[in-house]
């Protein structure tokens, strides 16, 4: 068994230094195919950018072994960070290019590719087939890429509306990579975009399938919760406790973010946007139920979503009356005081009904000021940077239960009293809404999500902002999570519905969408993707994993 352990004096980030651990075994098979590798480093000297790759060489094809080292001592030769082109760029040329090397070299092996860059002003990542990169931060495991495997590439068929998710899942060939090292050079690697901000206590775990295959989510948490060395060990001492006697080779490595008197990076000073100009991209689904009663709006910089309360007669009219009355009022200011007001007028023409309920979250782009609101448990979330800055609190027992200091808001998505809410459209003559959210000046880049919590209650708040550190689009980043949301959900739960937008310093141009379940650009998207994906894997041989 190999093991690397070190603590490294890292001023950068907001952080003070790094504790690596790293551990492989060979598991039950007959050679060793996983490699892992380490930047070179001076000892007492504090380091400008450290890196970590995982390797894992492909069963089944000759020389995985050779590959797999070959492409951790090619990307550690590297020197990914220097220069002045942006990393993610230097990452996927480098990748290629090693990819490319493989295939032109004539050997049948192959590898998948894990790595991770740490750099004063935030780390990368980035991943090729199925070896992962995983986030702990305050007691949340968050998986920060996505697996190059044609599962990946049905779940786009499932969102694009031409496939079933039960078909999806009993494809014979769901487990093959679709993707990995010696394929050539048309890769096209997962990764951030914008650096990810750590912050002391964080671990970051990369590893093998050999890992993730014989440990569950909650069992690589609760090892990842000890420092870095002890974490990798308990990981190793955990998987060659089952006894499994097919276990593959497996590799695990820890970074762990230490606190240290580093002063946080003054955020400098950036223009708001120019433009009411928003790239936005929906979705609305009836899940794993007879019918769906949610309710969206987009348009004229207003975005709303409603969400009829399941099992109360007219939750599907109540929805759609919510969002009429707040689309039949977009002119003029939105100011806090407004939206309530708006509010209270949705809650007078549910009641007018005569029957059903609603809960309802609408935001507002009005030059370059973001105002938003919500009634009930339906959300909205402003993010910058890749972090949620602000979000709405929910009108419910669980929120009530988080502001007293008895439940943590990740507690709300598996409390029992989930659903007991204190405020809904249509419930009373008034909503007496006595609180109210300040507004955001907009700035070129900062995104937003409009959810209802059919939606939230499966893909949660880290994966939203991880989502969105490797997104160019508003399209790609509600891909991202729709994913998420299908593999947690199964699509067999509640209706769900949201709309992502990101800002940007451009002139709008005028959008004509068609009436799809999805998003016309989301739909595009996905199926360009597909295509390409599906043409690069029916060249490929498939690989048992």
């Amino acid at each position: 068994m190999d093991k690397f352990r070190a603590e490294l004096r890292f001023p950068g980030c907001g952080v003070g230094g790094l504790a690596v651990g790293g551990i492989q075994h060979q598991g039950a098979r007959e050679y060793q195919e996983d490699s892992y590798g380490f930047s070179e480093v001076t000892p007492d000297k504090p380091l400008q950018r450290f890196t970590a790759v995982v390797a894992d060489g492909m069963g089944g094809l000759s020389s995985g072994a050779f590959v797999s080292g070959y492409c951790v001592n090619k990307l550690l030769e590297a020197d990914i960070g220097e220069g002045h082109i942006p990393i993610h760029e230097q990452l996927t040329s480098v990748v290629r290019r090693i990819s490319g090397e493989i295939a032109a070299g004539g050997s049948r092996g192959g590898s998948t590719l894990a790595v991770v860059v740490c750099v004063p002003k935030g780390v990368y990542f980035c991943s090729v087939g199925d070896s992962r990169i995983y986030l702990l931060r305050r007691g949340v495991l968050t998986q920060l890429t996505e697996d190059g495997d044609y599962f990946s590439v049905l779940l786009d068929r499932v969102i694009s509306g031409s496939l079933k998710f039960t078909q999806a899942l009993s494809d014979p060939d769901k487990d093959a990579l679709s993707q990995y090292m010696g394929s050539g050079t048309f890769l096209t690697p997962d990764r951030n975009i914008i650096p990810f901000a750590p912050q002391p206590g964080d671990r970051f775990f990369i590893c093998s399938d050999g890992v993730y295959n014989a440990l569950s989510s909650e069992e690589i948490l609760q090892s990842l919760t000890l420092s870095a060395g002890a974490a990798v060990e308990d990981i190793a001492g955990r998987i060659l406790a089952k006894g499994y006697t097919n276990q593959d080779n497996f590799t695990a490595v820890a970074l762990e973010f230490l606190p240290g008197d580093v002063p946080e990076p003054a955020e400098a000073e950036q223009k708001r946007v120019k433009y009411d100009s928003c790239d936005y991209s929906s979705c609305t689904s009836v899940g794993g139920c007879e019918r769906n009663e949610d309710s969206l709006f987009t348009g004229n910089g207003v975005f709303a979503v409603a969400d009829g309360l399941g099992g109360h007669k007219g939750g599907e009219r109540a929805s759609r009356v919510a969002v009429d009355h707040i689309s039949s009022h977009t002119e003029g200011k939105h100011t806090p005081e407004r939206i309530n007001e708006l509010f209270e007028g949705a809650n007078a023409s549910v009641r007018a009904l005569g029957v059903g309920m609603s809960t309802i979250a609408a935001a507002f782009s009005r030059n370059g000021v973001f105002t938003f609101g919500n009634v009930g448990d339906s959300r909205v979330y402003y993010l910058r940077h890749g972090k949620i800055i602000a979000q709405t609190r929910d009108h419910s027992v669980c929120q009530a239960a988080v502001e007293l200091g008895q439940l943590d808001p990740e507690q709300i998505r598996g409390s029992e009293d989930r659903a007991r809410l204190l405020k809904a459209l249509g419930s009373e003559s008034s909503l007496n809404l006595r609180r109210g959210y300040d507004p955001i000046e907009i700035r070129p880049g900062d995104s937003f999500v409009v959810c209802s919590d059919g939606f939230w209650e499966y893909v949660h708040e880290h994966e939203m902002e991880v989502d969105r550190l490797k997104s160019f689009s508003s399209a790609e980043w509600l891909r991202y999570m729709l994913k998420r949301h299908l593999m947690k959900s199964g699509d067999i739960g509640d209706n769900y519905t949201a709309v992502c937008g990101i800002f940007t310093d451009q002139p709008e141009q005028q959008k004509l969408l068609p009436k799809r379940r999805f998003n016309a650009k989301l739909l595009i998207a996905a199926g360009i993707a597909a295509l390409m994906l599906c043409a690069l894997a029916a060249v490929l041989v498939f690989l048992p994993r």
